[in-house]
């Protein structure tokens, strides 16, 4: 890894870190820093079908048609759900959630889940985070006498499905101005048109509480974090906080998060993995049981059940794992790139097992698995020296689908083709290699001694919450001694230190890492240069998030 220090900055760090996020003028920066509901809330009626989709809903509600939620069974597509159907039933309509089974169905609409809908009298489904490319199951609903709303934030390619609207800001006739919204995202906009013109006894301002389960979503689907997805991560993040949600507090009790220091880090990993448990081991219901719920007991107990999942889950990657290293070992020939796949496997949790991997064997790993029928689905992750989606680019042909970015992606193959999937893949490997992509720098904020450091995190803490579009601040902080140094979980996977400088002393986290995993390897008593993040720590203290030791 190539570290770079920024070498023109601000001597005031809060300045120096907005202008290094492009924010130069006082009103942008204001803007970041002050999220406003009212403000950063664009016209839910620049988005195509708006006006359609809310006529057909009011028209349902005037007909007392039963309809159908059909979400997508992940941490967007969940939420999102139980968003809009806790909305819509809140103004009188009688709604069904369907969430398909990861395994069984896969992603999206299909033909015998609407025929089940169809039998159950259903006569409108309105989707979530999904439906963009269902053109065939939307015609299959047609015959059916079931008309589609589709709401969807994936990009769009080849032909809209002929639903009767379909609202996308990635549509490409689309006018609204903000084009990354999650699902979760894209549907509260669908919330928020039904209210435009006409309240439905629900008192001004009441629909603000659902922004819990839109800001979960927001910061669990890996979206930008500025523009409307950072107000409504902030007011997400504000709505948690206050409790209200039996299954959400019940599960940050579980996990002893404290609601008051609750952070973008506790809901990508804490909270979202195990919303995401639930289907990837086939009980996509019981996490949309426990955020729907408004019962603290029921809460409690889908919250252990969550747990008791996510506990299976991994140890549904630790299975793996096993598998695909005792695979490499019988293995004659050592390669470079570690292509593998099995049809008993679960593609839900292959990113995590690829993961894994990549941290053992310092290699790009492509795994796959079968998933609601002949499709093979799997993941993919970089060991740092390439650009996982140029590879798959490279071979393209053999792919249904694929996406992602440098460090990690998914793709799809058809079962026919999926033996040509090693070939193909490493001979692409081949040709990058010879003609190689330069690696892109790590950019470092600056060097930051270690006794500024509370005074730097409360600096860095004003520009939550983190994500894509705006990263935590990498600080380069110099001339550390480590003064202890111990491993833990149940795994011994995770590595805590003890950082200390001249009679500063500050507790350091490297998760997923042993003292080998550095440039440099951790050794009590030895001196480094230390990269790393400062973030909140269990007890609202102040830590660093180790990256790197040099």
């Amino acid at each position: 890894m190539i570290y770079r220090v920024r070498e023109v900055f601000h001597p005031e760090l809060l300045t120096d870190l907005l202008r290094a996020r492009g924010l130069i003028t006082e009103e942008t920066q204001t803007r970041f820093l002050e999220p406003d509901f009212t403000r950063d809330s664009h016209d839910p009626f620049l988005l195509p079908d708006m006006e359609k989709a809310v006529e057909r809903i009011k028209h349902a509600l005037v007909r007392g048609e039963k309809i159908a939620v059909w979400s997508d069974y992940d941490c967007d597509g969940i939420p999102g759900g139980v968003m809009l159907v806790e909305f819509l039933r809140s103004i009188g309509l009688e709604v069904r959630h369907y969430i398909p089974h990861r395994h069984a169905e896969g992603y999206g609409l299909n033909e015998n889940g609407l025929a089940q809908l169809a039998r159950e009298g259903i006569s409108l489904v309105i989707t979530v985070d999904l439906g963009i490319s269902d053109v065939e199951p939307v015609l299959f609903a047609k015959e059916k006498n079931i008309e589609i709303i589709i709401t969807d934030h994936h990009l769009v390619s080849g032909s809209l499905p002929e639903a009767y609207a379909i609202i996308n800001p990635k549509r490409p006739d689309s006018t609204y101005p903000f084009d990354s919204l999650c699902g979760a995202g894209v549907a509260w906009k669908l919330v928020q048109g039904m209210l435009r013109g006409e309240r439905f006894g629900i008192a001004e301002g009441q629909e603000k509480w659902l922004l819990d389960l839109v800001g979960l979503a927001t910061l669990s689907d890996m979206v930008p974090l500025v523009g409307e997805n950072r107000m409504l991560a902030h007011y997400g993040l504000l709505v948690m906080k206050r409790g209200r949600r039996p299954g959400i507090a019940a599960l940050m009790s579980l996990l002893r998060i404290r609601a008051s220091t609750l952070t973008e880090d506790d809901i990508g990993f804490m909270i979202a993995p195990r919303i995401n448990a639930a289907s990837r081991m086939d009980a996509p219901e019981t996490a949309a049981h426990l955020l729907a719920t408004k019962d603290a007991e029921e809460a409690r107990e889908l919250a252990q059940t969550l747990q008791r999942l996510n506990d299976k889950r991994k140890g549904a990657v630790a299975t793996t794992v096993k598998e695909v290293n005792k695979r490499l070992l019988s293995g004659a020939i050592e390669s470079p790139i570690i292509i593998m796949g099995n049809p008993r496997w679960r593609p839900g949790v292959l990113g995590l097992v690829a993961n894994s991997l990549v941290a053992v064997h310092r290699k790009p790993v492509f795994l796959w698995g079968r998933e609601g029928g002949t499709m093979v689905r799997g993941s993919c992750r970089s060991d740092g020296s390439l650009n996982v989606v140029a590879l798959m680019s490279a071979a393209r042909d053999v792919f249904d689908d694929f996406g992602g970015h440098y460090a990690s992606g998914g793709f799809s193959v058809s079962q026919e083709r999926v033996h040509e999937l090693s070939g193909r893949l490493q001979s692409a490997y081949e040709e990058m290699r010879t003609s190689p992509t330069p690696l892109p720098d790590t950019i470092v904020e600056r060097e930051l001694p270690l006794h500024e450091i509370t005074h730097a995190h409360r600096i860095v803490k004003q520009l939550a919450p983190f994500g894509q579009g705006n990263p935590k601040p990498l600080f380069l902080f110099p001339r550390v001694s480590i003064a202890g140094a111990r491993t833990f979980g149940k795994a011994k996977d995770h590595l805590a230190l003890t950082l200390s400088a001249d009679t500063d002393q500050v507790s350091g986290i490297a998760f997923f890492s042993t003292p080998n995993s550095f440039t440099k390897p951790a050794r009590v008593g030895e001196r480094f240069d230390v990269v790393g993040h400062i973030e909140t720590d269990w007890r609202g203290g102040v830590r660093v998030r180790v990256v790197d030791l040099l």
